[in-house]
């Protein structure tokens, strides 16, 4: 009889071991105790007006499947913790913080960033110590290049190239304006903007001329008189954070509102409410989401984001910023991604996201694209800013929507990215 026990206890771990051996790697034979995101973001330095509402959206993501009761792995609903650091705009430090995430809080997900050369120092990194990563930023178009994006990189708000290109493609097709000048900053963000503008504009036909200004220019007046000797229909304006700011105050002080129409090419509450409402008011620009979509033709967008904004406004007390809801939706895409993989194993988590590539999201359904990038059925959505007289809340009544940019060329082709 205590040979036979003995038989079958050796035979139960031969099973056990074979059974591990077996299983997918960083899927474990229980399911872990917790999940746990290292959020990171600019919230000190030049993002600072952007960093702390993409940490906001993403904390409420978490808020909600922790409500819900975690993430569903191997049976068992999983709670997800999260730490978060600051990486203060700045890419060493980013990197110094990314590696105090994996070694010393042992982190399953990076989610965050809000400038792009901090977002493509990362990639570089998690292509050397592979982990789940989804920038919720706008990043630079290089990343996707079929050589250069990590296996287990996501970025779900896409390149500052389908900003540029989706913005002149409006101008030409819809404004029918065919006499532009771009002016915008002289770094990655803006040059970017300027690639894909170019793209369109070669497409469909406009004549075009192009200025830069340096970042951190503080008195634009000199170019945008340049602009206003120029005499377009219509001036494209890239600018980001204080920058942005500054360039929409000083269109309006110098004139050249009046003297010619406005595309700001990337809007933000952050930065619209920065502006006073006559420099706001008649400015068409482009939005990767808002909160406030009455009047928006599709209900289902309307009624998605109204639902969202409650939420963030009963949690934070004022309206969501584009960027809080695309880090939300990033990071509901992350914990979506581990509980498909049913693992925190990068490679894992990556061959279920492109298994299971669609999903749901305020901008409309979602498909992960083979570089990495979704394809949202409203990549972006455009929008005239509000003058004082038609606010109904002077501070957060920033805008209208009077229409969207749909369909794959919002996107690069693949093939011009080595796909």
């Amino acid at each position: 009889m205590l040979k036979t026990v003995r038989l079958l206890a050796a035979a139960g771990i031969v099973v056990l071991v074979v059974l591990s051996l077996l299983a997918p790697p960083g899927v474990s034979a229980a399911p872990p105790g917790k999940i746990k995101i290292g959020f990171m973001f600019g919230l000190t330095g030049a993002a600072s007006p952007i960093g702390p509402l993409q940490r906001d959206g993403a904390k409420l993501a978490v808020k909600e499947i922790n409500a819900a009761g975690g993430v569903k792995i191997g049976g068992k609903k999983v709670p997800v913790e999260f730490v978060v650091k600051d990486d203060e705009t700045k890419p060493d430090i980013a990197i110094r913080r990314f590696r105090e995430l994996l070694d010393e809080e042992r982190v399953d997900v990076v989610i965050g960033q809000t400038f792009a050369p901090i977002s493509a120092a990362l990639n570089k990194e998690v292509k050397k110590t592979p982990v789940a990563y989804f920038p919720v930023n706008v990043v630079a178009i290089t990343m996707f290049e079929k050589n250069e994006m990590a296996e287990s990189t996501f970025a779900i708000h896409g390149a500052a190239y389908s900003i540029g290109y989706a913005g002149a493609s409006y101008i030409i097709n819809t404004l029918k304006h065919k006499n532009i000048v771009f002016f915008g900053p002289a770094y990655a963000f803006g040059r970017d903007q300027w690639a894909g503008a170019k793209a369109a504009i070669e497409k469909y036909g406009a004549k075009v001329e192009y200025i830069e200004s340096p970042v951190g220019t503080s008195d634009y007046t000199s170019y945008l008189l340049k602009v206003a000797e120029m005499k377009p229909d219509i001036v494209m304006m890239a600018h980001w954070g204080v920058d942005a700011i500054n360039v929409l105050k000083q269109a309006s002080e110098t004139g050249l509102k009046k003297k010619t129409r406005i595309w700001f090419n990337w809007m933000t509450n952050a930065f619209g409410k920065g502006v006073p409402p006559q420099a706001l008011e008649g400015v068409y620009s482009l939005m990767s989401w808002y909160y406030d979509m009455k009047g928006f033709n599709d209900q289902a967008i309307v009624k998605a984001a109204d639902e969202f904004a409650k939420k963030y406004q009963k949690e934070y007390k004022e309206p969501p910023d584009p960027y809080a809801a695309m880090a939300y939706i990033g990071t509901k895409e992350a914990l979506r991604a581990i509980e498909l993989a049913q693992s925190t194993d990068p490679k894992a988590i990556a061959k279920a996201v492109m298994s299971s590539p669609k999903f749901d999201s305020m901008k409309g359904p979602g498909t992960w694209r083979v570089d990495h990038q979704p394809i949202f059925k409203y990549g972006a959505f455009v929008v005239i800013g509000k003058g004082e007289a038609e606010r109904k809340d002077k501070q957060w009544d920033l805008v209208r929507i009077v229409g969207a940019y749909t369909g794959e060329d919002y996107l690069p082709p693949l093939a011009s990215l080595g796909y």
